[in-house]
C-alpha cells in the first residue's frame, strides 16, 4: 500500500509554516518586550532583538499599529487556546482557574507591553477588569465562567462576586510581572509569579476548612 512519504514537498512546506510562526512569535515579543521598555524602539532594534532581517519585520508589519494589533491578537490567541483547554482538562473550577493563573502569568511576560498602558492596550471596556487583551470581552466573560464553575461545584466561595476575584487576580498579576528586573521585583520567572499568585489568591478563594 502506498504511504504518503515522510519527507518531500508535504513536510518541506510544513516546516516552512513551521519556522514563519516562530519567526513570527520571536518578532512579536521581541517588539512587545522593547515597546514596553520604550516606545520609540526601532524597527532595526525589534529585528535584531528578534534575530530576523529588518525587510522581516516591515514586510509583515508595516506600521507601529500593525505591529501593536497584532502583538494583541497573538496574546488574544494564546488565552482563547488556554481557556479551551482548561474548560475540557480541569477537574474543578477552582482547579481551572489555578491553570489560567499560570497561562496569564506566561503571557503578561511574554508581551509586557500589554501591562505597561502604552498605547491604549486595555480591555474591551473600562470595567473589564484592565484585561490588556484588546476585544477581550468574549475572554473576560469565559473567565467569569470559570469561576462561576468553580463556585457551583464548591470549589471557590459563593460568597464573593467573580467580578471582584478577577480584578484581584488580574491586579495582582500585572503588578507582579511589572516587578520583574525592577531591583525591589518579583525577582522570578513566568512560574514563580503564577505559583505565588496561586498560593496568594487561592488560599482567599477556596472554601473555608477545604
Amino acid at each position: 500500500m502506498y504511504q504518503i512519504p515522510t519527507s518531500g514537498p508535504n513536510k518541506a512546506g510544513s516546516d516552512l509554516r513551521s519556522d514563519a510562526r516562530r519567526n513570527r512569535q520571536r518578532i512579536l515579543r521581541a517588539a512587545a518586550r522593547l515597546l514596553s521598555a520604550d516606545s520609540t524602539a526601532t524597527t532595526q532594534q525589534i529585528a535584531d532583538a528578534a534575530e530576523v532581517g529588518r525587510q522581516t519585520v516591515y514586510r509583515r508589519y508595516p506600521t507601529r499599529e500593525a505591529l501593536i494589533e497584532a502583538i494583541v491578537r497573538e496574546a488574544v490567541a494564546e488565552f482563547g487556546a488556554a481557556l479551551d483547554q482548561v474548560g475540557s482538562d480541569s477537574a474543578d473550577g477552582a482547579e481551572g482557574v489555578e491553570r489560567l493563573i499560570h497561562a496569564l502569568a506566561r503571557i503578561g511576560t511574554d508581551y509586557p507591553i500589554l501591562l505597561s498602558g502604552a498605547y491604549g492596550v486595555h480591555g474591551a471596556d473600562g470595567d473589564r477588569g484592565g484585561t490588556t487583551l484588546g476585544d477581550g470581552a468574549d475572554l473576560v466573560g469565559r473567565f467569569d465562567a470559570q469561576i462561576s464553575r468553580g463556585q457551583k461545584d464548591g470549589s471557590i466561595r459563593s460568597d464573593l462576586a467573580p467580578a471582584v476575584i478577577r480584578h484581584s487576580l488580574f491586579g495582582a498579576l500585572s503588578m507582579s510581572i511589572r516587578g520583574l528586573g525592577q531591583p525591589d521585583g518579583a525577582g522570578t520567572d513566568p512560574d514563580g509569579i503564577g505559583e505565588q499568585v496561586t498560593s496568594l489568591i487561592m488560599g482567599g478563594l477556596r472554601p473555608r476548612g477545604a
